[in-house]
């Protein structure tokens, strides 16, 4: 507890993901005063032609606070 799951293009390199998991990590850490090892972060790679579709369907359930030009409520 939390969980942050992360959905964007192929293309990023391991390094890249880890980079941007750890800074999301401190993110809940300096925000909510969690302690790090209780943060878990995973990435899903979608491809372009079927990003809007997939993640609209994966976060129907899910309270959307922030919209994108893609993602919309």
């Amino acid at each position: 507890m939390p969980h942050i799951s992360v959905s964007l293009y192929p293309g990023r390199t391991e390094e890249a993901k880890a980079e941007m998991a750890k800074k999301l990590n401190q993110c809940l850490v300096d925000a909510c005063g969690w302690r790090p090892e209780d943060i878990s972060v995973s990435f899903a790679e979608i491809s372009a032609d079927h990003f809007v579709n997939e993640v609209t369907q994966k976060i129907a359930s899910e309270e959307l606070l922030m919209a994108s030009d893609y993602i919309k409520e």
